[in-house]
């Protein structure tokens, strides 16, 4: 009688504890739209109505929007098309907003399987989330070479665990793909072409730039630092590597009055007042202006009078860097449409017109100026030529001697994070 007592306790405990608790079972949404039968009002309104955990799903095909789209303090959701070539979002009407979409306070999100086009400004912005995922998502602006195109395409800023993979970015004045304020990024697999500058991070801690091509654009890949900014003021700790950076000798068309149309006309990748950064494995292709440039931003507020600095707590000098193994190569051909800098450099600085591949301006970071290579490692890049092009004192002293930046600091750590798909 014990054991039967026994086994029919056991059964009911083991039942109880297959028992599902409600909350448990919950069944998540999913809206799809037809491009033959949705209302701009409608997707809104999923946007906003959507619980925790749910899907919106365009179906192939075009959708034309006037007016932002906006998704706000969701978690787990996912926003998806049926492939980057397939379902478009146009926005070649918009007449209210300037995004075509942007989010706040999203935790563990993504956005997969679209173009979004022609946006009156920004193509995606999404700031203050955790763990957030691009895949697969294109960002277009058609006009060519505009400065009236919105200026960045793809724009996560004050986020933590930003993941971007496959995607593809052209025609944005500022920069196609970039992440701003942010910690844990990675940017990988993408390609960026015909924009200002390819792909851009700024004012980050802790980011990977790897797989990336970036081509016929103003500059490459561009890891800066910037004063004047409200959450991270001083970046650090970016690998760029494995990346392909061909003939991006294109027309500076940004905005006048903007940072980036300080970058000069036909740059690989571009270091401005970075700190602990490591460039290695690239390939760096007719990029024939600056190859790699390694720059304070002293250097803008010499060259630019506009240009002030107020900023106390923001370090202007670069510091840290570590440029190794990369294979660049280029030729005396020049962009057809350079700009003011990309002039200075190739017919004034260097009258010849043949600008060394690897540029450092010679400004010194506080840290390293009894150092004799000041923190500025340079090291197994090919034959390339070289120039410490000491813009402190005006050009006077300019040497090609690498040899004072021969140096093998440790490598950087890889980027880890937690985002979807990741």
């Amino acid at each position: 009688m014990k054991k039967i007592s026994f086994i029919v306790l056991s059964l009911v405990v083991v039942l109880s504890a297959c028992k599902k608790d409600p909350k448990d079972s919950k069944s998540y949404k999913k809206y799809t739209f037809y491009p033959s039968s949705y209302s701009e009002a409608d997707v809104q309104e999923a946007m906003i109505n959507m619980d925790n955990g749910d899907t919106i799903y365009f179906t192939q095909g075009t959708y034309n929007f006037s007016s932002t789209l906006s998704i706000d303090g969701k978690s787990n959701i996912v926003v998806t098309g049926d492939g980057r070539t397939n379902t478009t979002l146009d926005f070649a009407n918009q007449t209210t907003g300037a995004e075509g979409l942007k989010g706040s306070s999203l935790n563990f999100v993504m956005f997969r399987d679209f173009t979004l086009q022609d946006a009156r400004g920004d193509g995606i912005k999404i700031k203050d989330a955790d763990g957030l995922t691009f895949l697969r998502v294109g960002v277009v602006f058609t006009s060519p070479e505009d400065s009236t195109n919105g200026g960045y395409g793809l724009y996560p800023v004050t986020s933590r665990n930003v993941f971007i993979d496959d995607c593809y970015v052209a025609g944005a004045s500022d920069a196609g793909i970039y992440v701003g304020q942010s910690q844990q990024v990675i940017v990988r697999n993408s390609l960026v072409e015909k924009n200002v500058v390819g792909m851009e991070i700024e004012n980050c801690i802790n980011s990977d730039v790897y797989g990336m091509t970036a081509r016929n654009n103003t500059g490459g890949i561009a890891i800066f630092d910037l004063p004047n900014l409200p959450v991270i003021k001083n970046g650090n700790t970016c690998r760029v590597f494995n990346n392909t950076l061909i003939n991006n000798s294109g027309k500076n068309f940004a905005p006048s009055g903007s940072i980036v149309a300080n970058v000069p006309t036909g740059t690989g990748i571009m270091l401005l007042a970075s700190k602990k950064t490591e460039v290695f494995n690239n390939t760096i292709t007719e990029n024939n202006v600056m190859g790699v440039g390694i720059i304070a931003y002293n250097t803008f507020l010499t060259l630019n009078s506009s240009l002030t600095l107020t900023d106390l707590a923001y370090v202007s000098f670069c510091k840290d860097i570590n440029v190794h193994n990369n294979n660049i190569t280029g030729s005396t051909t020049k962009p057809a449409q350079m700009n003011n800098i990309a002039t200075l450099l190739s017919t004034i600085v260097f009258p010849s017109g043949n600008v060394p591949e690897i540029l450092y301006d010679g400004f010194v970071h506080p840290d390293y100026t009894s150092s004799t290579n000041k923190g500025i490692c340079i090291k197994n890049n090919g034959t390339v030529r070289f120039s410490n092009m000491d813009v402190p004192n005006t050009f006077a002293n300019m040497s090609s001697d690498v040899t004072p930046h021969d140096c093998s600091p440790s490598a950087l750590p890889a980027v880890t994070i937690v985002a979807p798909g990741y």
